[in-house]
């Protein structure tokens, strides 16, 4: 067998492994709601590759970020159906948690850059995702969830099949430093926004989200901006007008990542939204990551995307 026979057969082994996984989702659950979670997956599986190319095409990670916030809070004001005033917006519930939240998105942001560019693709969706324990616990803990036996099976094997995708990949003593560094952070960082996230939507009644969705992204530009002119006031880096190009295709899909999740979490509970999200968003990644950057998929890969198709049955029956 060649190596283009052997590589289209890999590719239609792992499309027919998500095609089974998005037909799942689509038969235990309700269209509309469902049609919100595989468009969140894909978005934010768009957002790993997008971060990939700041690499390939030497982009300043730190402006490329900035604008990324810029377009992503322009788009959601665009969308809008009306904006508060000043003194609407102070007055809102979710005032002061979306201040935090836009700054825990650009910090967690920067790590995930740091971490895609130095150890992959899919190692960092690994380290973001496998962070779908905190807001599980959560769900249980701080918002009075419900996990029967069944979805608990469902959710173990989720994160057994979140470590097989990723795999093994050797490294030498000094990447190893890098690589237990950046995903713990990442591991905290990413369930502490999951968290974030959820404590925003539990505030906001409003049926259009858009605004709330815009003004945390606004945050995130502000401490954007003061990172990016720290670097030019001490000589780090010049200004790049070509990563205003990446940060509009970052800040597009950013946009409709977070839009799409935060409606998601209006249709289902955290223990069954995040397992199935994260799952659904390594899964594609690793198929992205093969296809594009060349990260080679193995049988262990093949093997957790089984299991993942299992994993989100088990989860989607939970009563």
């Amino acid at each position: 067998m060649t190596a283009l026979q052997s590589h289209n057969r890999d590719a239609m082994i792992a499309s027919l492994f998500f095609y089974a996984f998005v037909v799942n989702l689509i038969i235990y659950r309700t269209f509309v709601p469902m049609l919100y979670l595989i468009l969140a997956i894909v978005f934010s599986t768009g957002v790993f590759v997008a971060m990939r190319l700041f690499e390939r095409f030497k982009l300043d990670n730190h402006q490329a970020l900035m604008w990324n916030y810029v377009f992503a809070a322009g788009t959601g004001f665009l969308m809008c159906k009306q904006l508060d005033t000043p003194a609407q917006l102070i007055d809102e519930s979710w005032f002061g948690l979306s201040i935090l939240t836009g700054f825990w998105f650009i910090f967690t942001y920067l790590l995930m850059t740091a971490s895609t560019q130095r150890s992959g693709v899919t190692v960092t969706s690994l380290s973001s995702k496998l962070s779908v324990v905190l807001p599980t616990l959560a769900g249980v803990v701080l918002f009075s969830e419900k996990l029967n036996f069944v979805a608990t099976m469902g959710i173990v094997l989720a994160l057994v099949a979140l470590v097989l995708v990723v795999g093994g990949k050797n490294t030498t003593n000094k990447d190893i430093k890098i690589n237990w560094l950046l995903p713990v952070l990442i591991f905290f960082g990413t369930g502490t926004g999951d968290i974030l996230m959820k404590l925003t939507e539990q505030q906001n009644t409003n049926d259009d989200m858009s605004f709330m969705i815009a003004f945390i992204y606004f945050i995130a530009m502000l401490f954007g901006i003061l990172i990016v002119a720290h670097d030019l006031i001490r000589g780090k880096s010049k200004w790049q007008w070509k990563s205003s190009i990446g940060g509009i295709m970052l800040g597009v899909i950013n946009f409709f990542s977070t839009f799409c999740v935060y409606h998601a979490m209006r249709c289902f509970d955290n223990v069954v939204l995040f397992p199935i999200y994260n799952i659904g968003v390594v899964s594609l990644t690793a198929l992205t990551g093969w296809l594009l950057f060349k990260e080679k998929l193995t049988w262990k890969n093949y093997l957790g995307l089984a299991i993942a198709i299992i994993a989100v049955i088990l989860i989607t029956l939970k009563p």
